[in-house]
């Protein structure tokens, strides 16, 4: 039996401008809470995530806040989420909230978009 890891390495996430080009170019966006979730396949066996999170969510402590938890979100639901897609969570303004609620807005918004590119293939 092999260990899931909870780990979120370099791999794991975008880095380039290019590529949250690439996956806006894509549009396919779903909204989940003040979460707007775009994403593409990429053919790789796992999700990477791309966090942007503008002046307009709040100062700099609200925004790192923000992203910290969108990144322990991830982290933790790296294996229960379908694997496969480049993501990139842009934040409306909002109350900074608990964690779980970080965890159903990604959840909710990434399965939206697994089931959007599972149809489009066909």
């Amino acid at each position: 039996m092999t260990t899931r890891r909870f780990t979120y390495p370099r791999t794991l996430r975008l880095r380039k401008a290019a590529q949250f080009e690439s996956v806006r170019g894509a549009r396919s966006v779903k909204h989940a809470g003040p979460l707007r979730v775009s994403g593409k396949p990429n053919d790789l066996p796992h999700s990477r995530l791309g966090l942007a999170v503008s002046k307009r969510v709040g100062n700099a402590p609200v925004r790192n806040a923000v992203k910290r938890r969108l990144r322990e979100a991830f982290r933790t639901l790296q294996h229960d989420l379908p694997g496969g897609y480049d993501i990139v969570v842009s934040v409306r303004p909002h109350e900074v909230g608990k964690m779980q609620v970080y965890r159903r807005w990604l959840r909710d918004a990434i399965e939206q978009l697994d089931r959007h590119w599972r149809k489009r293939r066909g």
